[in-house]
C-alpha cells in the first residue's frame, strides 16, 4: 500500500506490533481461562472498559487495559488480523517509540468517547487504536497522497467505508470507540506523521 521499504525490511522494523499482538493473544488465553472472554463479570474483573468504575472507583487505568482485552474468539481474530495488516505500515513511518505512544493515545481517546457518550456499556478491544491507524492512512491519503499507491487508496477507502458500516449497523460494536478512534488518529498525525520521517 505504501511505497516504504520491502516487506521483510518493514517487519524488522515493527517490533512494536508484535509485542502487542503477544500481549493481546496471552490476555486473551488468561481471560478465557479465568472466566471467559464473554463473561461480563470476568471482563470488568481484569479491566474492560466500565465507565461508572473510572468514575466512582478512580480505576483510571482501564483506559489503557481494555485496548488488550477482546470479547470472544471473532472479535480477537480479525483485530489481531487488521493490527497484523496495518500496525506494521504505520510503526515503520513513525517508529516504534512514537507508534507505541499513538497507538496508546488513539485506544484511551476511543474509550473516552465511550466514557462520555456510552457511560453504562461495558467495552473492549483494540478497535479504537485501529481505527486510529486508518486515521494515520486517512491523514496520508490527505496530506501525502504521493505515498500511496492508486490501489492502496481504492483498498483503504473501502476498507474504512466497510467498517464504519459494520460499526454503525451492529449493536455489539462501540460506535463511540471506532469513530473517537478515527478522529484522534487523524488529527495526532499531523504531529506523529511528518515530512521528515519519510
Amino acid at each position: 500500500m505504501i511505497y516504504l521499504h520491502k516487506l521483510k525490511d518493514l517487519y524488522r522494523r515493527a517490533k512494536v506490533t508484535f509485542i502487542f499482538l503477544v500481549i493481546i493473544v496471552f490476555y486473551f488465553i488468561f481471560i478465557a481461562l479465568n472466566g471467559g472472554t464473554t463473561n461480563t463479570d470476568a471482563l470488568i474483573k481484569y479491566g474492560a472498559m466500565f465507565p461508572p468504575y473510572v468514575l466512582f472507583y478512580k480505576e483510571y487505568y482501564r483506559f489503557i487495559s481494555s485496548i488488550f482485552i477482546h470479547i470472544g474468539l471473532m472479535h480477537i481474530i480479525f483485530n489481531s488480523y487488521a493490527l497484523y495488516i496495518f500496525g506494521p505500515q504505520i510503526e515503520g513511518l513513525m517508529g516504534s517509540k512514537k507508534y507505541l505512544l499513538f497507538f496508546l493515545l488513539t485506544g484511551i481517546g476511543g474509550n473516552l468517547t465511550t466514557f462520555i457518550f456510552n457511560f453504562k456499556s461495558v467495552s473492549a478491544g483494540a478497535s479504537g487504536s485501529l481505527f486510529g491507524l486508518l486515521g494515520a492512512f486517512l491523514y496520508l491519503l490527505h496530506r501525502r497522497p504521493y505515498m500511496i499507491t492508486p490501489e492502496g487508496r481504492r483498498s483503504l477507502l473501502s476498507l474504512l467505508g466497510i467498517n464504519l458500516a459494520i460499526t454503525v449497523v451492529s449493536p455489539s460494536i462501540s460506535t463511540t470507540a471506532h469513530l473517537g478512534g478515527l478522529i484522534i488518529g487523524y488529527l495526532l498525525s499531523y504531529i506523529f506523521l511528518k515530512e521528515k520521517n519519510y
